[in-house]
C-alpha cells in the first residue's frame, strides 16, 4: 500500500494522475477492505469461495453459479404459477391434503435463503449451539439449563456491521448512563467510574433488531406470510432476530423451543406444535435434532414430532449428539449406540441417520479424548451447512418434480372419484362406498393411469383427508389434457430448464473470464503507464543532477578564483582587502610597484634584447656548409655544355 501512494504523489507532482491508476488504486482499496469483512469468520468455518458467493459486486460481475441458480429459480416460478398452483386450486389440494408443503408456495419462499432447523427438547443446546456457529452473539439470545427459548425464532440477516457501529456510537453517547460494573482492579470510584462501561452500554451493544411475528408475515422479502394461517396464537410466539452475522447472508435458522415432556406439551401452549414444525420442516434445506448425551431419553412427545415432521422430509434430517465431552469413551460409546437404536425404532428404516457427535459451544473441551473426532464432525457439519446455498437451485427443482408427481396422482384419484359419484341422487351412499373400498380404488387408479406405487398416498391419510368434503361432486372431473401438460412439465419442460440453465452457467463462466482477461489488460496498461511515468521522472531526475553538478564546479572554481586574489592581496599588503575599489587599487598599485622595481626593468631589458636578436637572426639567410659526397663528384649540365671536345668521335667500326 505505500508503494501505491509513494507511486501516486510522484506522479502528482509531475502533473495529474491518469484516471485509469486513481481508479485501480480506489478499486483494489475496496477489495481489501470487502476482504479484512470477509476474514470475520467461525475459526472453524471454511473459507467461502467469493467466486460462488458474490451475487453482484458492484458492478453487475454475477458468479456462474448464482447465475443458473437465479434462472433456474424464475423458470420454476413462472412453470408454477402458470400450470401448477391452477391444478392445485382446482382440485382443492391446499390445506386438504398431504403435500410436500401444505398451501401454495409464495413468490417469496421461492426466492428465500435456504433454510436449517433446530429441534430438540429442552436444554439441549440449541441456542449455543448457534451462537457457537454464527461466532456471536444475536438479538433475543437466551441461554439457561431451564426452558429459556419459549418463542420460534428466525435469525436471518439484517443488514451490514455498519449498523452495528452506529448503534455503538449510540451506546458511547450515554456512556455515563445507567448502573456501573465494579472495578476490581482499583478502589478509586472516580477512576471505575470513568473506565468501566455501563451495564446499559453492554445491553446495547448486545442488542439488535427483535420483529413480532405479525410483521414477519407482512414482510414481503421473508418466507413466512403463510404462517398466516396458525393465527395470533402462534405469532405471539414467533419473533425474527436480525443479525450481522455472515453465515446468515447464505442461510436462515429456525431456533424452536424445546419439546416438553407429558401434558406440558399440549396443555401449556396454545398453538399446535407439531404442526408449527412440519410447517418449517416442509420449507427447510437441512433438519438437526440436538441430543443431550446426558439425557438421551426421548420422550412421546419429541417422537411424536419426530413422525410429523419427518413426512416427504427424511433425506433432509441430520442428529447433532451435543456435550459428548462431558461423559468418559466408555459411557460416549454406550450413548452412542444407544441414540442409534433409538432413531432406528422411530424412522423404522435400514438407513442409519447422519449423527454428528461434538460440544457445540465456545469453552473447551472438559474431556478431550474424543477431541480430533469432535473437530472433524463440526468441520463436516459446517461444510454441509455451507454448501446448502450452492445446491439450494437443485433441491427446488427435485421439490418441484416431486409436487407435480403428486399434484399429478391426486388429481387422477380424485377425477375417479368424481366420475364414481351420481350427479343428483345417492351422492350419500356412494360416499360411504368410496371410503369402504378406498383401497381398491387406489389399486385401479394406479393401474389405470400407469403410477408409481411410491406415489400412492396412505389410504388411511387420504380416507381421512376426504372425510373433510361431504359432498365428492366438488371436484372436477379428469382432464387428460391436464395430466398430459403435466407429464410435459416433468418430462420436457423441465429438462429443458436445467439444460439452459447449464448454457447460462457456461456463459456466466465465459464473460467472467472476458473481465478478468480485461481487468489484466488494463493492469497492464496501468503498469505500462507507471513505466513510462518513472522513466521521464529518472530523466528529468538526470538532468536535474547533471544541471545542479555544473552549476556547483562553477561556483567552486570562482569561490577558489576569489580566494586566490584574496590571498594575493593579503599576502602582499599584510591586511585584507574589504571592498572591490580597495582590492582594484591595491592590484594597480602592485602593479606600478612591479614596473618601477630595478630588477624587473633588468629582466625586461635582457628580454627585449633576446628578442631583438632573435628577430635579427631569423631575417638574414645562413650559407649551407660544403658537402663532401659522391654526388658533388658528378659532372653537372652547365660543365658539360662549357668544356667542347675539338676532337669528333672516333666510330669505333672504323678502327
Amino acid at each position: 500500500m505505500s508503494a501505491s501512494i509513494t507511486s501516486e504523489s510522484s506522479l502528482s507532482s509531475s502533473g495529474a494522475a491518469p484516471s485509469s491508476i486513481r481508479v485501480v488504486k480506489k478499486k483494489n482499496e475496496e477489495e481489501e477492505e470487502a476482504q479484512d469483512v470477509e476474514d470475520d469468520h467461525h475459526p472453524l468455518m471454511p473459507s467461502v469461495s467469493t467466486e460462488s458467493t458474490n451475487t453482484d459486486n458492484g458492478g453487475g460481475n454475477v458468479s456462474a453459479d448464482d447465475a443458473s441458480a437465479k434462472f433456474i429459480v424464475q423458470r420454476l416460478k413462472d412453470l408454477y404459477r402458470n400450470h401448477v398452483v391452477t391444478a392445485e386450486k382446482q382440485y382443492h389440494l391446499h390445506f386438504n391434503f398431504s403435500l410436500p408443503t401444505d398451501g401454495e408456495i409464495k413468490e417469496s419462499e421461492f426466492d428465500a435463503a435456504p433454510m436449517v432447523l433446530l429441534i430438540g427438547q429442552y436444554s439441549t443446546g440449541k441456542t449455543t449451539f448457534l451462537n457457537h456457529l454464527l461466532g456471536e452473539e444475536f438479538p433475543g439470545m437466551n441461554i439457561g439449563p431451564e426452558p429459556t427459548t419459549d418463542k420460534f425464532m428466525a435469525l436471518y440477516y439484517g443488514g451490514e456491521k455498519d449498523d452495528a457501529n452506529n448503534r455503538k456510537g449510540d451506546a458511547k453517547t450515554i456512556k455515563n448512563a445507567g448502573f456501573r460494573k465494579k472495578n476490581k482492579t482499583t478502589d478509586d470510584d472516580d477512576v471505575s467510574f470513568k473506565t468501566t462501561p455501563s451495564i446499559v452500554t453492554d445491553d446495547i451493544r448486545a442488542s439488535g433488531r427483535l420483529i413480532k411475528g405479525n410483521t414477519l408475515t407482512v414482510t414481503p422479502n421473508l418466507p413466512f406470510s403463510s404462517l398466516s394461517q396458525f393465527g395470533s396464537a402462534f405469532l405471539n410466539h414467533f419473533v425474527g432476530s436480525a443479525s450481522t452475522s455472515p453465515l446468515l447472508k447464505r442461510l436462515t435458522f429456525i431456533d424452536t423451543p424445546g419439546v416438553l415432556s407429558g401434558e406440558k406439551q399440549r396443555l401449556n401452549r396454545t398453538y399446535d406444535f407439531g404442526q408449527v414444525a412440519k410447517w418449517f420442516a416442509d420449507r427447510s434445506d437441512l433438519i438437526l435434532l440436538l441430543f443431550d448425551a446426558h439425557k438421551l431419553d426421548i420422550s412421546d412427545e419429541f417422537k411424536n414430532v419426530i413422525d410429523v415432521i419427518r413426512h416427504y422430509n427424511d433425506d433432509k434430517i441430520r442428529c447433532v449428539l451435543n456435550k459428548a465431552d462431558c461423559v468418559t469413551r466408555e459411557q460416549l460409546v454406550r450413548v452412542y449406540g444407544s441414540l442409534m437404536w433409538s432413531m432406528g425404532k422411530i424412522f423404522d428404516s435400514p438407513e442409519v441417520v447422519r449423527v454428528y457427535t461434538g460440544s457445540y459451544w465456545n469453552g473447551n473441551l472438559i474431556n478431550d479424548d474424543f477431541e480430533k473426532m469432535f473437530t472433524k464432525d463440526e468441520k463436516l457439519l459446517v461444510r454441509e451447512l455451507i454448501d446448502l446455498p450452492r445446491c439450494a437451485a437443485e433441491r427446488k427443482v427435485n421439490q418441484m418434480v416431486n409436487r407435480i408427481r403428486l399434484v399429478k396422482v391426486h388429481i387422477c384419484i380424485l377425477g375417479t372419484i368424481r366420475n364414481m359419484t351420481p350427479r343428483f341422487f345417492g351422492k350419500k351412499r356412494s360416499r360411504e362406498q368410496i371410503l369402504a373400498q378406498l383401497d381398491v380404488i387406489l389399486d385401479n387408479v394406479r393401474v389405470e393411469f400407469n403410477l408409481s406405487k411410491g406415489d400412492m398416498p396412505d389410504a388411511k391419510e387420504f380416507a381421512a383427508n376426504l372425510n373433510k368434503f361431504h359432498d365428492f361432486g366438488v371436484f372436477p372431473p379428469i382432464h387428460r389434457s391436464l395430466i398430459e401438460r403435466l407429464d410435459g412439465l416433468v418430462e420436457r419442460d423441465i429438462p429443458e430448464i436445467v439444460s439452459q440453465a447449464d448454457d447460462v452457467s457456461s456463459n456466466a463462466l465465459k464473460s467472467r473470464a472476458d473481465e478478468k482477461i480485461e481487468q489484466l489488460s488494463t493492469k497492464k496498461d496501468v503498469a505500462v503507464v507507471k513505466e513510462a511515468t518513472s522513466s521521464t521522472m529518472d530523466k528529468a531526475k538526470k538532468v536535474e543532477v547533471n544541471v545542479v553538478g555544473v552549476l556547483g564546479r562553477i561556483i567552486t572554481i570562482l569561490l577558489l578564483l576569489v580566494i586566490s586574489i584574496e590571498g594575493v592581496y593579503y599576502v602582499s599588503f599584510g591586511k585584507p582587502a574589504y571592498s572591490l575599489p580597495e582590492l582594484k587599487s591595491g592590484y594597480n598599485e602592485l602593479f606600478d610597484s612591479a614596473k618601477n622595481n630595478p630588477t624587473v626593468s633588468e629582466i625586461r631589458s635582457q628580454i627585449k634584447t633576446t628578442i631583438q636578436s632573435t628577430s635579427a637572426a631569423s631575417s638574414v639567410p645562413a650559407s649551407s656548409p660544403t658537402k663532401h659526397s659522391l654526388l658533388s663528384s658528378l659532372p653537372t649540365k652547365s660543365s658539360v655544355s662549357e668544356k667542347k671536345d675539338p676532337q669528333p668521335l672516333k666510330n669505333p667500326s672504323s678502327d
